[in-house]
């Protein structure tokens, strides 16, 4: 009896490990990977030389996807643990890939946009202890004000 109880445990275990851990593991490592891309890269604009602005769209655009990618193909698991936290994988990515317009641009980006979409992006994430409520409450309410506007747009 002894034995099919452990058997039985260690197919739980497994099970918890493989399809429950191993999934919200990685999404956490792809979500401190994307942190430090974006503050690393968030401050390039087109003023930078040209390898730097390369090294930021690349890096910016290749977060963004594999965000996408975890939101899109996401697991149960996941998709609890994002829901537990109040993860916006899509809100994060649209924040990359809005970084990655400052070394792209022809215009300039004024760095309080950039600024913004950085604390957007830290909102997303969870990440944004750091920032002031003040802060944190109005990146919330245009994060708000603009899904209410693209909804409107799309209806």
């Amino acid at each position: 009896m002894d034995f099919l109880a452990s058997v039985a445990v260690a197919i739980v275990a497994y099970v918890a490990v493989y399809f429950i851990g191993k999934p919200v593991v990685a999404l956490q490592a792809k979500r401190i990977e994307v942190l430090d891309i974006a503050e690393r890269y968030s401050g390039v604009d087109a003023g930078a030389p040209e390898a730097t602005r390369d090294a930021a769209v690349k890096a910016l655009f290749e977060a963004g996807t594999a965000l996408r990618a975890y939101q899109r193909g996401w697991s149960t698991a996941v998709r609890l643990w994002c829901w537990l936290w109040g993860y916006d994988l899509d809100l994060a990515a649209q924040a990359l890939y809005g970084l990655a317009e400052g070394p792209r641009a022809k215009m300039v980006i004024p760095p309080e946009a950039r600024r913004n979409t950085l604390n957007a992006l830290y909102v997303a994430l969870g990440a944004a202890r750091h920032l002031p409520p003040e802060t944190v409450d109005a990146i919330k309410r245009m994060i708000a004000e603009t899904k209410a506007a693209n909804a409107k747009a799309h209806a």
